[in-house]
């Protein structure tokens, strides 16, 4: 996705939600971002990423969104996705981050729920630290 100017520190899709769900799209089109309701079997979805990544459909549903290197759960992040959510009567932005495990894609740019995947995750995650200040220089986000 194009790099976006940061909203009061924060991505702009975690603060305009229809960015993000713009960005969400983007990857539910363009690379299988799903299931719709992960705590059903979705045996169609999750045979289609193992007949892509060549392994057993258990295996395949080990590879979550919460568990992937491009997903952000710092506190710095959490603190975007708090913001950006506000707080809904008869509920709370902590609320819902802890319900749907949300983090942050750094692929796809988007607020993304724990327990869905997609054909971009990659091994090694979640990024659960806040980026140095001398990484944020040299990316040109401070």
């Amino acid at each position: 996705m194009a790099e976006e100017k940061l909203i009061d520190g924060c991505p702009p899709a975690t603060q305009d939600i229809t960015i993000n769900l713009k960005n969400r799209q983007y990857a539910i089109d363009n690379a299988g971002y799903g299931p719709l309701t992960p705590s059903l079997p979705n045996n169609g979805f999750w045979g289609k990423k193992a007949k892509m990544w060549n392994i057993s459909i258990p295996e395949v549903k080990k590879a979550r969104c919460k568990n992937c290197a491009a997903f952000v759960v710092s506190p710095d992040m959490l603190s975007c996705i708090e913001k950006g959510l506000g707080d809904e009567p008869m509920s709370s932005a902590w609320d819902i981050i802890n319900t749907a495990q949300l983090g942050y894609c750094e692929i796809f740019d988007f607020k993304c729920a724990g327990d869905r995947t997609c054909d971009a995750w990659v091994t090694g995650g979640p990024i659960t630290k806040n980026a140095s200040k001398t990484e944020e220089t040299e990316s040109g986000d401070e």
